[in-house]
């Protein structure tokens, strides 16, 4: 590919590329496409727990439940933020400290079309936090059992300072202990029901700082989707997609070429004689050129050393007609021709003769035959 877009640049091949309807078109549909299947699969608005205008039902916690001593000294629970002081004490093999966030009434709340937790967390004297997403399971047999949903954890350093986590669902796993507990082998469960989220728990983890004063606060709580993976997916295929069409489009070009070599016939000027008197190689120039959009008299006289009154006076007297009125003559000649005996299309023709654009083709194409591009070569199958 590197050998072929150079070259391509070279003939001004990319510039008519850009300029070709149909190319350009796929490229939109195909973009418009793109962003549809994005919207419809892979968007989703942000759910925000904390702040919000919604209230939870907030609870702290330590290991009391489990006939421990470590205690809750103080907490806070307002628009801005939710948090609590706490001290860990001996007394239970790993002491700990928690808080538990869930709608009113534990309503259940679908997470699944999300992949991230994102968490704006500050603590004193905690060096790592346990996350859990605790959601229900059908597959647990012991309704009753104070541990029934579905513990699902994430452990994570911080420290003590005010911070944002974010953290992907697939870092999630549900530790043995809650299979322990519960009574029942890993193998009883599949993947944790993402769509039945019902509490969320920020709990002080591993390493405990017993008897001293710790504390924790949360400051947000949001659930999102990163699309990065996908956005970088339908990126690459959009320019794949463009590639594609251009080589296509290049292709097409280079078997324009082969296939029309004796196209580029060197054109008659309208003069009968036979021979074309001395000094009249400017014809000739024009007729071997025409295909050339930048060409113009100042080139001309510039090739052939002819003076550009004198090419231009000279058309005149022996064609009733100006500059370039008599190289569209020729451009058109070429582009009746390439209409009735080519399979290119009309965008691909116009730059061929020499046009800057298929709109310019057309405007000259119908003033001068009578007909457009498209009715002309119907006419003629």
């Amino acid at each position: 590919m590197k050998g072929l877009i150079p070259q391509a640049f070279n003939k001004n091949l990319f510039r008519n590329f850009i300029r070709d309807t149909a190319s350009i078109r796929l490229i939109v549909i195909s973009f418009a496409l793109l962003t549809a299947i994005f919207f419809v699969f892979f968007h989703k608005e942000e759910l925000v727990l904390f702040p919000s205008d919604k209230k939870l039902n907030v609870n702290f916690y330590t290991d009391i439940n489990d006939n421990g001593l470590s205690t809750v000294l103080s907490s806070n629970q307002n628009d801005s933020v939710i948090g609590f002081h706490f001290m860990l004490k001996k007394g239970f093999v790993l002491p700990y400290a928690g808080i538990n966030v869930a709608k009113p009434a534990y309503q259940i709340l679908d997470v699944s079309g999300y992949n991230r937790l994102e968490v704006e967390v500050s603590s004193k004297n905690v060096s790592d936090l346990v996350i859990y997403l605790v959601t229900k399971d059908q597959n647990v047999k012991d309704t009753t059992h104070r541990l029934r949903d579905r513990h699902s954890s994430a452990n994570v350093e911080i420290r003590d300072k005010r911070q944002t986590l974010l953290l992907k669902f697939k870092e999630f796993s549900t530790p043995d202990w809650w299979y322990t507990a519960i009574g029942q082998p890993k193998s009883d469960f599949s993947e944790p029901e993402w769509n039945r989220l019902n509490q969320l728990s920020f709990a002080t983890g591993l390493n405990p700082k017993v008897e001293i004063e710790g504390s924790l606060e949360l400051y947000g709580l949001r659930f999102y989707r990163d699309n990065t993976n996908v956005l970088i997916a339908m990126s690459v295929s959009e320019f794949f997609i463009f590639i594609g069409l251009f080589l296509r489009f290049y292709s097409k070009g280079k078997k324009s070429e082969q296939k029309t070599d004796p196209v580029n016939i060197r054109y008659k000027p309208v003069a009968v004689d036979e021979k074309p008197e001395t000094g009249y190689n400017f014809l000739d120039y024009i007729n071997e050129n025409f295909n050339n959009a930048e060409l113009d008299l100042s080139q001309i006289s510039k090739a052939t050393g002819v003076n550009q009154r004198f090419i231009s006076d000279t058309i005149s007297e022996k064609f009733q007609c100006n500059f370039k009125t008599y190289v569209n003559q020729i451009r058109i000649n070429e582009a009746k021709r390439l209409l009735k005996e080519s399979d290119l299309n009309i965008g691909e023709i116009a730059y061929s003769v020499g046009f800057s654009s298929p709109g310019s083709f057309n405007r000259v194409f119908k003033s001068m035959t009578g007909k457009t591009p498209t009715e002309f070569q119907e006419s003629s199958e």
